[in-house]
């Protein structure tokens, strides 16, 4: 099990306050919904262990748990000419009576240079941004999307992206364009493990404990091996997360 009921009920209380990462000035996900989201005990998550998946099925839970908002279909597969074009995340209908198409998707970035870099330096914030904005939001309106689902048109987009932002405490601060994140977003410390520091007590944070973590006496200590071959997400004796990242990073991919 990847994560059991414990963990899922930490983490839906966790996406249930935590801001989205990003301020987009259109597709601004209603942040009210998260109010009426009913606490329920939901089962333990089975499914893949990508993070990517098990954010996507605790929005699941909260969209089903919800008094107003009724979730019609997910990840429906929109295709023209025999190529698959992408996937629709969900399509909810709101208490207007209204259907409304929702990306969504949970990132962890690192500030360095003049972007926000995944841990594993493949990816970028403003890579992402672009393509759940003009490409993934984009699906429903395609003439594809339209001919395959006209039982589902979509009046409103809405983008969910939410997750946690890192800065490293010995360098100076990367000033960062684009895209324009939530300043609490920016919530833990990234360095490479010669600047780790030495005085302080940390602990490992395994895959689905990334979104919130249990009490730290729960986890186990870390101990920091080198060369460190890939970036490893701990937690310190203060609660502040950090990402402990290669020498080489991030030209380490």
């Amino acid at each position: 099990m990847f994560a059991d009921e414990a963990q899922v009920a930490r983490d839906i209380e966790w996406i249930s306050r935590a801001p989205t990462i990003v301020q987009p000035p259109s597709h601004v996900f209603d942040e009210g919904f998260w109010s009426c989201v009913a606490p329920t005990i939901s089962p333990g998550y089975t499914g893949g262990h990508r993070i990517g998946f098990y954010y996507q099925w605790l929005v699941r839970q909260c969209i089903e748990s919800h008094p107003k908002y009724q979730l019609v279909t997910e990840e429906i597969q929109v295709a023209k000419d025999g190529r698959t074009l992408g996937a629709v995340d969900f399509v909810v209908k709101n208490p207007a009576g209204e259907l409304e198409h929702w990306e969504v998707a949970i990132k962890f970035y690192l500030a360095f240079d003049t972007d926000w870099h995944g841990p594993n330096a493949k990816d970028t914030l403003a890579k992402k941004y672009e393509k759940m904005v003009h490409q993934q939001l984009l699906l429903s309106e395609s003439e594809a999307y339209q001919t395959q689902y006209p039982e589902f048109p979509i009046k409103h987009r809405k983008l969910l992206m939410q997750g946690r932002l890192y800065t490293n405490p010995f360098i100076p601060e990367p000033k960062i364009q684009f895209p324009s994140v939530t300043p609490e977003s920016v919530s833990g410390n990234w360095c490479w493990p010669s600047q780790l520091p030495l005085t302080q007590q940390f602990y490992h944070l395994k895959r689905h404990q990334w979104l919130e973590a249990p009490r730290l006496e729960e986890l186990e200590p870390f101990s920091l091996e080198l060369p460190l071959t890939r970036a490893q997400h701990i937690i310190d004796e203060d609660g502040v997360r950090w990402f402990v990242v290669p020498e080489s990073w991030p030209n380490c991919h």
